[in-house]
């Protein structure tokens, strides 16, 4: 009688054994938790500069009482705006405001108090300046009879509003500025500012999920990590991209996509991006590996742009399944 011949064990059987096997190690604490945080030291970054210049020829002018006392009896008020190309201020299309309460009489002009506005308008938000000339009894500009001209000082007015991406800014700086101040309609003016303003600044924090994407992911060992890249800094972040994510140490081949642009990130907010890799092979139990990831970001005035280095700790999933 002829003995009995186990069966063949097929090759998807051996696969599965080794699942099995994977799954009891599985719970040995070899691999890092899906939720591993990387984070950079927050760094001190450098005021922006500020650099505009704009005109209109179609300033409005009204006329009021003006000084209770001095020889500035007149209020020459001047509203007005004007467009500013990209990259003028911020790389945004922007806008330039004027609300310039001009006190004038005899020779002389003055804009006490800081009760003169700018705003500098774009899609993030607006930036509002304070501008002081002189006062009612030492005016600093000059006043021909029609036209004002001179310089001064302003300084940011604080803002808080959330949605404002220019919330929280400090600074200050100096104008000058040349404006026909007759009552009317059609009054050509200009305006010039500098100076720095020190904005809240974005700071970069990364988390990772690593997942196969499907069996056959698995067998070739192609791994996707998903790194979500979270702004935990108080100001928005712009022109986010992800640099790169290299992996350290061998047996590890970072496949890509990198760069990867992500765009803006709200101060709190995140977004994910994802990177596949080549990893251990499927008889490899605990594989992880870390992964050096690059973000680029920059402050709302698309100033103060740098790279972040985040280390984050990938842990290879054992099994296909999710």
């Amino acid at each position: 009688m002829r003995g009995t011949t186990a069966p063949r064990v097929r090759p998807a059987a051996r696969r599965v054994a080794v699942v099995l096997i994977g799954l009891l190690v599985w719970l040995a604490p070899t691999a890092a938790p899906a939720g591993a945080v990387g984070r950079e030291a927050v760094a001190v970054r450098a005021p922006d500069a500020v650099n505009v210049s704009g005109s209109s020829a179609a300033g409005v002018v009204t006329s009021s009482s003006g000084c209770p006392s001095g020889p500035l009896d007149t209020t020459r008020r001047l509203t007005g705006g004007t467009a500013l190309s990209p990259g003028v201020f911020s790389s945004l299309a922007s806008q330039l405001s004027v609300d310039l309460p001009f006190r004038v009489g005899g020779t002389q002009a003055a804009l006490p108090g800081g009760e003169g506005r700018v705003a500098l308008t774009n899609a993030r938000g607006t930036l509002t300046l304070a501008l002081t000339a002189g006062d009612c009894t030492t005016p600093t500009l000059s006043y021909d009879g029609t036209k004002v001209s001179g310089s001064g000082t302003w300084t940011v007015v604080p803002d808080a509003t959330p949605a404002n991406a220019y919330r929280g800014a400090t600074g200050g700086g100096s104008f000058t500025v040349t404006s026909d101040v007759t009552p009317g309609t059609g009054k050509l003016w200009t305006m010039n500012l500098t100076g720095n303003v020190t904005l809240l600044q974005p700071q970069v924090a990364v988390t990772q999920r690593a997942f196969w994407g499907g069996i056959g992911n698995y067998f070739t060992r192609t791994l996707s990590v998903e790194y979500r890249i979270r702004n935990t800094g108080p100001g928005d972040a712009f022109g986010v991209k992800l640099v790169d994510a290299l992996p350290t140490g061998s047996g590890i081949t970072r496949l890509g996509p990198v760069p990867q642009t992500v765009g803006a990130i709200p101060a709190g907010g995140s977004a994910p991006v994802v990177v596949r890799y080549r990893v251990c092979p499927v008889t490899v139990i605990g594989c992880r590996f870390t992964a050096n990831t690059q973000t680029f970001l920059t402050d709302a005035l698309d100033a103060n742009g740098h790279t972040q280095t985040v280390p984050v700790v990938v842990g290879v999933p054992i099994t296909p399944f999710p």
